[in-house]
């Protein structure tokens, strides 16, 4: 529908343009325009829009009264996905000798644009870099090359690029944010290669941008969960004072580092942090389990009344103290809260996930994933 809205709108250029257009002599050629207009005309009204679209592309001449219907027409058909063409028509404007310097530069945008969509990120690069010192597409131009080098996961220009910027915030995200993001992303890098002391520089360096960098912390105590149990609580405890969420999203991973090390002090330091940063709806299956056997295999009643605010504490704490009581579906019920306990969802785009990511995948905003609990999503009458 709106491919034909924009169609018609072309539509209506051409005809004007044919109005004010100087009278031509030659009748013949003017038979053909209208006998091809009508045509295309016909196509449009019976929803054969691709033929339509080719008729009145090659009806239209490149002069200064119909660059606009051109620019119109290239945007329609990347939009359409037929990259090609919008490519062919944007070059076509470029080749004028005597092209006003806005409409090249609006040309060369548009190009950029082509190449983008079309994955050819090398070549949409080089005219956005040049094109970025124009005032009028500078903000724009930054967007697209760190979305550019962020698809490429080319880290290193991410880093390199971003740290240059003199602006404080792109795509609404601080570019202070988003630096520390690409050093977590080139500390993914090192992981992958077994170049641990690498990526663990490259953390710290995402924490001197970015002293509030949670991935990076998050990233540190899973790397020592194993090796350091120390600096592994370290990191974790300077995570939860930034955001306390990540007590749910990493309560797998705190059992594992009790588990992994069967350390009576370990586990009172990991009991202690959770008592301390639990705000009073921060309810977690897991980390209720590990107070539980901490607790000497009764109801941590501490926990329990620090988190009493989320409706699902007191009902997990009367289920998990029956379980055993010959009930099947008390364990079925428990079961069924610790699968469907949490999901995660873009605060922007309202992109939903079962795991946690640091970009959704979507709009590709960084650090807008959010927890989101059964709590949020279940309403119960009492």
């Amino acid at each position: 529908m709106i491919e034909i809205l924009v169609i018609a709108s072309l539509l209506i250029i051409f005809l004007a343009y044919l109005t004010l257009k100087k009278p031509n002599n030659d009748n013949t050629s003017s038979n053909v325009y209208s006998a091809e207009y009508y045509r295309g005309l016909n196509y449009l009204l019976n929803n054969e829009d691709d033929k339509a679209l080719k008729i009145f592309t090659d009806l239209i001449d490149v002069d200064s009264s119909t660059i606009e219907t051109h620019l119109a027409l290239g945007g329609v058909y990347r939009r359409r996905g037929e990259f090609d063409k919008a490519i062919l028509i944007h070059q076509n404007l470029l080749s004028r000798p005597k092209l006003d310097k806005s409409i090249k530069n609006q040309s060369l945008y548009e190009l950029s644009k082509d190449f983008f969509s079309a994955g050819l990120y090398d070549k949409s690069e080089r005219i956005l870099l040049n094109l970025k010192e124009n005032q009028s597409y500078q903000e724009s131009c930054i967007e697209y090359l760190l979305l550019i080098y962020e698809l490429s996961k080319d880290w290193d220009s991410a880093i390199s690029f971003s740290k240059n910027l003199k602006q404080e915030r792109v795509r609404n995200t601080n570019i202070n944010v988003l630096t520390s993001q690409y050093y977590c992303e080139k500390s993914v890098v090192y992981q992958n290669d077994n170049q641990l002391n690498k990526s663990i520089t490259v953390l710290r360096k995402a924490i001197d941008v970015n002293n509030n960098c949670t991935r990076a912390f998050f990233m540190l105590f899973k790397l020592n969960t194993e090796s350091n149990p120390a600096l592994a609580l370290d990191n974790l405890r300077a995570l939860v004072k930034i955001n306390s969420t990540f007590l749910l999203i990493l309560a797998k991973d705190i059992l594992k580092l009790s588990v992994t090390h069967q350390n009576k002090d370990i586990d009172m330091k990991i009991y202690s942090l959770i008592l301390e940063e639990s705000k009073p709806n921060q309810f977690s299956p897991d980390l209720y389990e590990f107070m539980f056997n901490i607790n000497a295999y009764d109801s941590p009643k501490e926990y329990v009344s620090k988190v009493s605010e989320n409706m699902f504490t007191n009902i997990y704490d009367n289920l998990y103290n029956k379980k055993n009581n010959d009930q099947p579906s008390n364990s079925d019920l428990l079961r069924i809260i610790k699968e469907n306990y949490m999901l995660y969802s873009c605060n922007n785009c309202g992109y939903t996930a079962k795991s946690h990511v640091w970009q959704c995948p979507s709009c590709n905003r960084w650090e807008t994933i959010e927890i989101n609990t059964i709590n949020e999503r279940v309403n119960i009458n009492e």
